[in-house]
């Protein structure tokens, strides 16, 4: 028997889908990774930081329970559906209340199971456990799903460039010949991105050569707010490219001279320089967002790709 803690097996980044080799790929979707262990219908959901979830989603608790009366080991992912697709801020918000679940009901998207009865089946390869998973959860219905599986790469190329709106954040692939391995990076993933454009609002780093970019856009009322930043701008040839064109703002800039730690998911508070907003870039972003006092906040840094002086702030 598996007893928690168990230690998940973790995906490396990549740039694009391997190819050589028996590989299956599944939709990465942006939810909450978690593991499952109920033994005897006492159910445990812990995260990969390996933080107690139990009490936030009793619905999936209940459900598991009700499904498997001995023991059973499931990694997967908690997700909130709606009409429009996932809902990342509606999954945090059930971690300050209990309250929310029947408002915002969640759903384990299980991929992968890890031990049933007394075998312990991290040495099986995923081919095997795939099918077994297939058998354990053919007929459930939310709150339990297991999620979508293909060997066909085109199909999972289809994931990763058609359902940004739906919440598929990219897609995990996985060797078909591979036994689960706690804490290694043996599986491959790639982010969904996408190209948009934000206005630099702020530089953290020398102003004529910053080493990141503080980045806003429009809010509904058509007011300038923090849409995001972007990661480390390298080579040396972008940051002076970009370091060329903003100017520095005056009193009448509307951000705080520093940010708040929580706008970035730092731990401490974000000191920056603020610039003239006229300055507009174009970026690569992943599908992560949260959405803070109703617009969208990119969760991951962009990526700089150049400066388009093409475009005016009122472009946006």
């Amino acid at each position: 028997m598996l007893r928690p803690p168990v230690q998940p097996m973790v995906a490396r980044p990549t740039s694009n889908l391997p190819t050589a080799g028996p590989w299956a790929f599944e939709p990465k979707f942006d939810g909450f990774r978690a593991i499952a262990t109920a033994d005897r219908r006492r159910v445990r959901l812990r995260s990969r930081q390996n933080r107690s979830l139990t009490r936030y989603f009793p619905e999936i608790v209940a459900a598991i329970a009700d499904r498997f009366a001995g023991h059973i080991v499931l990694d997967g992912e908690l997700v909130v559906c709606r009409t429009a697709g996932l809902d990342f801020t509606a999954l945090q918000r059930r971690l300050t209340d209990a309250r929310h679940a029947a408002e915002t009901p969640a759903t384990f998207v299980a991929f992968d199971v890890l031990a049933a009865g007394n075998t312990d089946l991290r040495t099986y390869p995923y081919r095997i456990r795939r099918a077994l998973l297939l058998q354990l959860l053919d007929d459930a219905a939310p709150p339990l799903a297991v999620v979508p599986m293909t060997t066909d790469s085109q199909a999972a190329h289809a994931w990763l460039t058609g359902h940004l709106d739906a919440g598929i954040e990219g897609v995990v692939a996985k060797c078909l010949d591979h036994g689960y391995l706690p804490q290694r990076r043996a599986w491959r993933k790639v982010k969904t991105r996408t190209s948009t454009e934000a206005v630099v609002g702020g530089v953290l780093g020398p102003l004529n050569t910053p080493v990141a970019l503080v980045l806003e856009r429009r809010d509904k009322a058509g007011r300038l707010r923090v849409a995001g930043r972007t990661g480390p701008l390298f080579p040396r040839d972008a940051r002076q490219a970009i370091g060329a064109v903003p100017h520095p703002a005056d009193d009448q800039h509307p951000w705080p001279a520093v940010l708040p730690p929580a706008r970035f998911r730092d731990a401490a508070p974000v000191e920056y320089t603020r610039v003239e907003p006229s300055v507009v870039v174009e970026l690569a972003v992943d599908a992560a967002a949260d959405i803070v006092r109703g617009r969208p906040v990119w969760r991951h840094p962009a990526t700089f790709r150049r400066v388009r002086h093409d475009l005016q702030v009122d472009d946006l």
